[in-house]
C-alpha cells in the first residue's frame, strides 16, 4: 500500500483531496486533524472513514502536529491542558480506526541551552508522555514524535534519552527526511543509524536543506535519498512510510512525480505500506 499525507493538500476541500489522492495513486491516507474539522462527532468520522474506504483509501496515522493545545513547556495549567489534548487525540484517532498519533515533541524555547534542555525540559516531557501513554497503552494507541529543526528532539541525544526513559512500545520517533535534512544537513543519514530501532515511521520527502516546511518531490531536492534508504535497510527498518510533500506549491504534481520512487522505496525496504 502507498500512503500519502493529506496535509500536503490543505488547500483542497476534504472530498476533493480524497479523490485527488486516490487518483494520484495512493491506497492509504495519513490524515491531518484540521482537515476533519467538520467531522465533529465519532459518528461523522465513521461516515468519513466509510466513504474513504468505498473510494479505495484506508486510514494511516493521525497527524496532530501543531495543535494549539500543545504547550509542554508552559505553565502547569498549560501542561495539564496538553495532556488532556493528547488524550482527546488518542480517542479521535481511534474513532478513525488508527492507533498512531503523530505529534511533535516541543518547540525549543528561545535562548535555552542544551544543558537546560536536558535538565529542565527532558524531565517535563517525560512526565507528560508517561501520563499520556498510561492513557493510550490500554487502548492500543501510541505516540510518534516528529522532530523539526526548531524542536528539542532534533538533538539525537535528547530524543534517545526521552525514548529510553519512557521505554515502551507505545512511543517512537518519526523521521521526516525534510526536517532532518534541514536540521542536520551534514548528518541526516548518520541520524538514522544513531536513532535506529527507535524510528517507527518515515515521512519520505526531498528537501533543499534550507526550508524546514518545504517538502520537495522525491528527486527534486538535494537529499541523497538512496543513502537514506540504504541506512534504513542497514538498521533493518520495519515500520511504516508516508509520502509527505507538505508546503509544496504543486502538491498533486509533486505526488505524481514521487509515486514511482515511493513504490520502489517500499519494495527496497520490504514495507507493505
Amino acid at each position: 500500500m502507498l500512503c500519502g499525507g493529506s496535509i500536503a493538500f490543505e488547500d483542497y476541500p476534504l472530498e476533493e483531496l480524497l479523490h485527488l489522492m486516490r487518483d494520484v495513486g495512493f491506497d492509504k491516507v495519513e490524515m491531518w486533524k484540521p482537515q476533519l474539522k467538520r467531522c465533529k462527532t465519532p459518528e461523522l468520522r465513521g461516515h468519513f472513514v466509510d466513504y474513504a474506504q468505498r473510494i479505495g483509501l484506508s486510514m494511516g496515522g493521525l497527524n496532530v502536529v501543531g495543535e494549539p493545545y500543545y504547550k509542554p513547556f508552559g505553565t502547569d495549567s498549560e501542561l495539564n491542558a496538553t495532556l488532556e489534548g493528547l488524550k482527546a487525540d488518542v480517542d479521535y484517532g481511534l474513532s478513525l480506526g488508527v492507533h498512531d498519533v503523530l505529534i511533535w515533541e516541543g518547540v525549543r524555547p528561545q535562548g535555552i541551552t542544551d544543558l537546560e534542555c536536558r535538565d529542565r525540559l527532558l524531565p517535563r516531557l517525560a512526565e507528560l508522555f508517561r501520563a499520556a501513554i498510561a492513557f493510550a497503552a490500554p487502548r492500543g494507541a501510541r505516540f510518534l514524535i516528529e522532530p523539526h529543526p526548531f524542536t528539542v528532539g532534533i538533538d539525537n541525544d535528547f530524543t534517545i534519552h526521552l525514548y529510553e526513559t519512557l521505554d515502551t512500545p507505545h512511543f517512537g520517533v518519526l523521521y521526516d527526511c525534510c526536517h532532518y535534512g534541514v536540521g542536520q544537513p551534514r548528518d541526516y543519514v548518520k541520524a538514522i543509524h544513531k536513532l535506529g530501532p527507535r524510528i517507527h515511521h518515515i515521512h519520505f520527502a526531498d528537501s533543499d536543506q534550507k526550508s524546514s516546511e518545504l517538502h520537495f518531490a522525491l528527486g527534486a531536492g538535494k537529499l541523497d535519498l538512496d543513502a537514506i534508504l540504504r541506512a534504513f535497510k542497514e538498521v533493518k527498518y520495519a515500520g511504516t512510510l508516508t509520502l509527505d510533500v507538505y508546503g509544496n506549491p504543486l502538491p498533486v504534481q509533486a505526488a505524481r512525480q514521487s509515486i514511482p520512487r515511493l513504490r520502489a522505496a517500499c519494495e527496497f525496504l520490504g514495507l507493505s505500506g
